[in-house]
């Protein structure tokens, strides 16, 4: 995780969802985020999270989440989200077909396009044995 990251590490456990969102929460505050903005900010995080929850260590083998932010400037914060999972870029993966029925389009991929779709910027790189997704919000003006 990039050094100028505050973190915040925790099991890989859905009981973490709501301390890392309240953690990203206080961040989006510092960083002058309107009431209205962190809704936005929410869906990405539990998205992200969940999915490392559910991917990232196979067989219930424990592992953490490291969560970090940096404010860059008034209603901008950039997130990174880090684990020793098993490698996984969710970016990789094809957008839906959006113009299939719902009982017609396979189960997965609409988080991340939604996530995709919500943030200014999202990175995804494979550091040694770590997945590091980072994703940059800012405030609509």
């Amino acid at each position: 995780m990039a050094n100028n990251f505050i973190q915040l590490k925790l099991p890989a456990k859905i009981e973490s969802l709501r301390e890392f969102t309240a953690f990203v929460h206080n961040a989006a505050q510092e960083a002058a985020f309107p009431e209205m903005d962190l809704g936005r900010l929410d869906l990405v995080m539990e998205e992200v999270v969940v999915n490392v929850i559910n991917y990232a260590y196979p067989d219930s083998q424990p592992g953490n989440i490291e969560v970090g932010y940096a404010i860059e400037g008034p209603g901008k914060l950039s997130v990174q989200v880090c684990d020793s999972g098993r490698a996984f870029d969710p970016l990789a993966k094809d957008p839906p077909d959006l113009r299939l029925g719902l009982a017609d389009r396979p189960i997965g991929g609409l988080g991340i396009f939604l996530v995709k779709q919500i943030a200014r910027s999202i990175s995804y790189n494979r550091d040694g044995d770590q997945n590091i997704l980072t994703f940059c919000l800012e405030v609509e003006p």
